[in-house]
C-alpha cells in the first residue's frame, strides 16, 4: 500500500465522518507505517525516549500521526519515528496526558480518535472486523446510544413531527456535551457559544459525544439543559448534533412543551 493510497482513505474518512468509513480506514492501515514526531534517548540515539504531544486550542493534547515521512509538519521536528498504526494506538492508550490521536494525510485532512475510543478500536482491529461501533461508546452509563444516534439522523432526513419526540425521549437522563467558548467570563465562569440555526438566533449546541478535537465541552444532563435554557430568555433553543453531524433543533416552545417528560 502506497502513501497515496493511505492519503485517499484518510480523505474519505475525514469527509464522510461515518463509522463505516473510519472502520474501513483503520482496518486497512492497521499494519501500515505511519509517522510521529519523537524525542530520542540521549544515551542511546537509536532508542525513542518519548513522543511529544501537540496542545490543541481547547487545551487538550493529541498524538499527531502522519501518513508520510515527507509531511511538512515533520520537517518542523528534529526527529520522527515510523511504526504500525496499531502500535501507535497501543502506545497512545498508555499516555496519561493524551486526549486525542489525530491522523493527518499529506493534504492536512484529518481523522481524530478520542482516547475513550482507542480500546474499542484496538479490540475491533484484533477481531474479525465485526466489533461494536466505536463512534457510539461515550454515554456515561456504558450504553452505546445507538437509538439516539439513529433517531437524530432519521429526524434530520424526515419531515415528520413525530421523530423529535423520540429524540426527546432518548435524551432523558443522558449526559450531553455543550460547546463552550474559549476563555472565561469576567467572573471566571464558562461561556456558552451560540449560533444562528435556520430561523433561530442564539441557539446553543450540544453533542452526543466528545469525538471532535478542538472543541471545549461542558457536560450537562438534558433535564438540566432545559432548565438552564428556560431560565435564560436570551437563548433561542438548542441544537443536538450526533456523531454523523446530523442534528435536530428544539426551540423554546418545544422545550417547554416537553418539560413534563424530562
Amino acid at each position: 500500500m502506497t502513501d497515496s493510497d493511505i492519503d485517499k482513505l484518510v480523505e474519505v474518512a475525514a469527509q464522510e465522518n461515518s463509522p463505516a468509513a473510519r472502520q474501513r480506514l483503520f482496518h486497512t492501515i492497521r499494519l501500515a507505517e505511519v509517522f510521529a514526531p519523537c524525542e530520542l534517548d540521549p544515551h542511546d540515539p537509536k532508542k525513542v525516549r518519548s513522543t511529544p504531544l501537540a496542545r490543541l486550542s481547547d487545551g487538550t493534547h493529541a498524538m499527531m500521526l502522519f501518513t508520510s515521512k515527507s509531511h511538512p509538519h515533520l520537517s518542523e521536528h528534529q526527529h520522527f519515528a515510523g511504526g504500525a498504526f496499531k502500535d501507535h494506538l497501543s502506545a497512545a492508550l498508555k499516555m496519561a496526558p493524551l486526549d486525542w490521536v489525530i491522523l493527518s494525510n499529506s493534504a492536512w485532512q484529518r481523522v481524530a480518535i478520542h482516547k475513550q475510543q482507542i480500546a474499542a478500536i484496538l479490540d475491533d482491529l484484533n477481531s474479525d472486523g465485526q466489533g461494536r461501533n466505536y463512534l457510539q461508546t461515550t454515554s456515561t452509563d456504558g450504553a452505546t446510544g445507538t437509538m439516539l444516534e439513529d433517531f437524530i439522523t432519521s429526524s434530520a432526513r424526515s419531515e415528520s413531527d413525530e421523530v423529535p419526540h423520540q429524540v426527546s425521549a432518548e435524551l432523558r437522563e443522558r449526559e450531553l456535551f455543550l460547546e463552550l467558548a474559549t476563555g472565561l467570563s469576567e467572573d471566571g465562569q464558562p461561556v456558552m457559544k451560540t449560533f444562528q440555526i435556520q430561523h433561530l438566533s442564539h441557539v446553543v449546541r450540544v453533542y452526543t459525544s466528545r469525538v471532535r478535537p478542538g472543541i471545549q465541552y461542558g457536560g450537562i444532563r438534558w433535564a438540566a439543559l432545559k432548565d438552564m435554557i428556560g431560565a435564560a430568555p436570551g437563548i433561542g433553543g438548542v441544537q443536538v448534533m450526533n456523531n454523523a453531524d446530523d442534528w435536530v433543533v428544539f426551540d423554546r416552545e418545544a422545550l417547554r412543551l416537553g418539560a413534563s417528560g424530562q
